[in-house]
């Protein structure tokens, strides 16, 4: 009798258990149910662009940030790739593309360039109407023979220039520009690299600043949104 006693105890012993698992493992699955359900939806995402503009990140994000009201830009003078004096305000009467880089850069500046032979691909007779410029960040290394070099490897009709730094950071709280010489990356004082804005900028034919456009935003959409402002 003692012997089923004890048999009896621990047998109910054991479906106690097992009823105390189940019942931790419903109640469980009803708490994660409950949170899925009851989820609030999915929000876009707020991030930085590199010129400090806030975007908004989500599945209608294409690349392209409108600057609205239009800004306007400060006037400046560099020198372009013929080693002659080019302002701001020659760019009067035609949209401009403009990003500042440096020719020594690795990665950022020659995709752009490549970008920007898209772009004018695909604006077709339109691309008469919009200048494309790259603006050097690296003046004691791009001279203009280096510029018109460098821009020769992807189309020579692109405007090069550089000038001194003074100016750059004259001008650059307009474009929110950031540029830094990191000689400690690239190995020595003479093979060094430049932190710099990788946005790509539309100037309208008043020299105002219009859009920005994050790198990586693909050449269709941003020939698109030119045509569209060209009308």
């Amino acid at each position: 009798m003692a012997e089923q006693t004890v048999e009896k105890s621990a047998s109910a012993n054991s479906r106690l258990v097992m009823l105390g698992t189940v019942l931790v493992a419903v109640v469980g699955a009803a708490v994660i149910l409950f949170a899925l359900v009851n989820r609030p939806a999915e929000q876009s995402l707020e991030s930085q662009t590199d010129t400090g503009a806030a975007i908004i990140e989500g599945e209608a994000f294409n690349g392209v940030q409108a600057i609205d009201p239009p800004k306007t830009l400060q006037a400046f003078t560099l020198t372009n790739q013929n080693g002659e004096p080019f302002s701001l305000s020659d760019l009067k009467g035609e949209m401009a593309l403009m990003l500042f880089g440096y020719t020594h850069c690795p990665d950022v500046c020659p995709l752009t360039m490549l970008n920007y032979k898209k772009i004018k691909e695909t604006l077709g007779e339109q691309a008469d109407e919009i200048a494309f410029v790259f603006i050097s960040v690296d003046g004691e290394r791009d001279t203009p023979e280096v510029m018109k070099d460098y821009l020769g490897r992807f189309d020579p009709s692109f405007i090069g220039l550089t000038g001194d730094e003074e100016t750059l950071l004259r001008i650059g709280g307009d474009y929110d520009l950031y540029f830094s010489k990191r000689a400690d990356l690239g190995g020595s004082t003479e093979n060094y690299l430049v932190e710099h804005n990788s946005a790509t900028y539309l100037v309208d034919a008043d020299g105002k600043l219009v859009a920005l456009y994050v790198y990586g935003t693909e050449a269709d959409v941003i020939a698109e949104d030119i045509q569209m402002r060209l009308g």
